[in-house]
């Protein structure tokens, strides 16, 4: 985070961009549209308040169960989330910010990976997987360091894009397969940058937002990466630029959510629906944050902990929304 930026805290935090008009666009040939892609969605809610507050986190989902890791509050501290309580996970091997995390249930290695993320301020390769009672056992590191950038699982590979290694963005996309613990480097992500977030939708890993390693150079950059072409595909810009948020998919639409800008943090909830290629707004979140976990769990969608307002604060605060 750009610490030289914190005397904005101190101001009055406010919102990003109004939402803009639909944008439409065809995602895929082979895309339908479906009831439930525009099937308006409920109101948020409050759920249980995480256990130890933190921004800047690893999240993800594995088997049901929300995973958080890190962080700025957090340290090695890993907690989990199910039937709407929080529970301590065995603790990270190493005190870290700003890692990725993906979750794989299919074939290859089953498990909660994390990857990357800086410690004591500079970023690292090493890498871990966290299944059942065998506790976090460290696998191949990345290729090279890495923070700040987004992780995706298809299948049994795990797709590492954007990011930065310390005051450089770095552009390659990683690729770790699960099965045989081993690193190949795919296509570029076509825009690089840092704090953005990413999520699958059919099949694809679609990259969304960030900026370029400034609070005042947000993106609405949207691009999808095709594993089985290697190559990237520009897509509609997000209705609102930001960095340091989430994205998380519930059936053909993707939720983004959460974010920073100097004066504040965003409550926009942008929704992207791969079945109609049209943005569209959600209800705002109650609590604005960045530096947020993003996950989706059937077809409930979770915004965990983040900081309310830039640099580095941290919130207990989680909700969630029953996606119709």
């Amino acid at each position: 985070m750009h610490r030289a930026l914190a005397v904005f805290v101190l101001l009055l935090a406010a919102c990003g961009p109004i939402g803009v008009p639909e944008r439409t666009f065809t995602f895929g040939s082979s895309a339908s549209p479906s009831a439930a892609g525009t099937a308006a969605p409920a109101a948020w809610r409050r759920v249980a308040d995480i256990t130890t507050p933190r921004s800047e986190v690893a999240a993800a989902v594995f088997r049901g169960v929300v995973y958080v890791v890190g962080g700025f509050g957090g340290g090695n501290i890993a907690e989990t989330y199910v039937a709407d309580k929080w529970s301590a996970a065995p603790r990270y091997p190493i005190t870290v910010d700003h890692a990725m995390a993906a979750g794989v249930d299919t074939t290859g290695t089953p498990g909660l990976y994390v990857f990357g993320g800086n410690v004591n301020g500079v970023s690292v390769a090493r890498s871990f997987r966290l299944f059942g009672d065998q506790g976090w056992r460290e696998i191949a590191p990345m290729p090279a360091p890495r923070s700040q950038a987004a992780a995706v699982a298809i299948g049994s590979r795990i797709y590492v894009v954007g990011g930065a290694q310390g005051d450089r963005l770095v552009s390659p996309t990683y690729v770790y397969d699960t099965a045989s613990d081993r690193w190949t480097t795919a296509a570029s992500i076509p825009t690089p940058r840092d704090h953005l977030a990413a999520a699958a939708i059919d099949g694809r890993v679609c990259a969304v937002g960030g900026r370029k390693l400034s609070l005042l150079q947000n993106l609405a950059v949207f691009e999808c990466y095709d594993p089985a072409a290697d190559a990237w595909r520009s897509m509609p810009d997000a209705p609102t630029a930001r960095g340091g948020l989430g994205a998380a998919t519930i059936g053909s639409r993707m939720f983004v959510a959460g974010g920073e800008q100097p004066l504040g943090t965003f409550k926009e909830v942008d929704i992207f629906d791969s079945a109609t290629g049209k943005w569209t707004r959600g209800p705002d979140l109650p609590t604005s944050r960045h530096g947020l976990g993003v996950l989706s769990v059937g077809s409930t969608l979770y915004v965990m902990s983040g900081g309310p307002t830039p640099g580095s604060s941290q919130i207990a605060v989680c909700e969630a929304l029953d996606v119709r």
